[in-house]
């Protein structure tokens, strides 16, 4: 297959009350009991950090498969990826990146989707890969939670797969770039670069555990046809699940 190299809350407005009344302004802000509400801390208590990070994944791996058949010069393909984000999984996750502050994050992927010419998408990709980072700090997962994420995006890559005959190139695409984006992952853990981790310093068994789960996943990538091609694909899916047991018996 052809080799591809890996890529706040706004403050509230106080509206003008005319010249000479920021006294009052000021007075009037002084007076009214400020109404609590739901710390940063608190909001990600209540988040399903496994399922959040899973679906950011999902807009991760659909961006890189738009970007990916760009430099291809598969016209056709890329707009299909592009508009994956905002037309199938960002509205899944409104109420957490509204809760997390992440007010931005959609106009992001509205961008890239707008974005004309080579140049100006790879720019409006840069930002929207930035909403990402931004939006797995927010919710700082541990490496348990990390490791279980990237089982779920591998699950979710294989049930793509028909395991009784060809996989229809929607779906093997699919496949692909979620199996991309969880080697990309892992990498990042292995290297102790996941500047997202809650405590940023994993216990040095997984980071040996995630090095041998690289290995594995790289088997993976080196048996997945190339995505490129236009035509339905025979995969075992086996070759993922066997990767899926050890991310499960490291994560414990």
């Amino acid at each position: 297959m052809t080799q591809i190299s890996n890529v706040t809350l706004p403050l509230a407005l106080i509206a003008a009350f005319g010249f000479g009344s920021i006294g009052v302004a000021q007075r009037l802000l002084a007076e009214t009991p400020a109404v609590p509400g739901p710390t940063l801390a608190e909001a990600t208590a209540k988040i399903d950090k496994v399922q959040f990070l899973t679906s950011l994944a999902k807009i991760e791996s659909d961006i890189k498969l738009g970007m990916l058949f760009l430099h291809d010069g598969l016209d056709d393909q890329i707009g299909v990826h592009l508009a994956a984000p905002r037309a199938e999984t960002i509205p899944a996750i409104a109420e957490t990146l509204q809760s997390l502050g992440l007010d931005d994050f959609e106009a992001r992927f509205a961008d890239l989707e707008a974005a004309s010419g080579e140049d100006a998408m790879k720019a409006a990709y840069k930002k929207a890969t930035r909403e990402l980072s931004k939006a797995r700090l927010k919710v700082r997962p541990t490496a348990k939670e990390k490791f279980e994420s990237i089982a779920a995006q591998l699950r979710a890559a294989a049930a793509l797969i028909n395991p009784d005959g060809p996989t229809e190139v929607a779906d093997f695409q699919d496949t692909w770039g979620m199996v991309m984006v969880a080697r990309d992952q892992i990498d990042l853990f292995a290297r102790g670069k996941d500047s997202t981790l809650l405590g940023r310093t994993p216990d040095p068994a997984l980071i040996t555990g995630a090095q041998e789960m690289g290995a594995l996943v790289d088997n993976v990538l080196i048996d997945l046809p190339d995505p490129a091609i236009p035509v339905p694909m025979t995969f075992d899916p086996a070759l993922i699940t066997t990767v899926i047991e050890e991310l499960v018996g490291l994560a414990g």
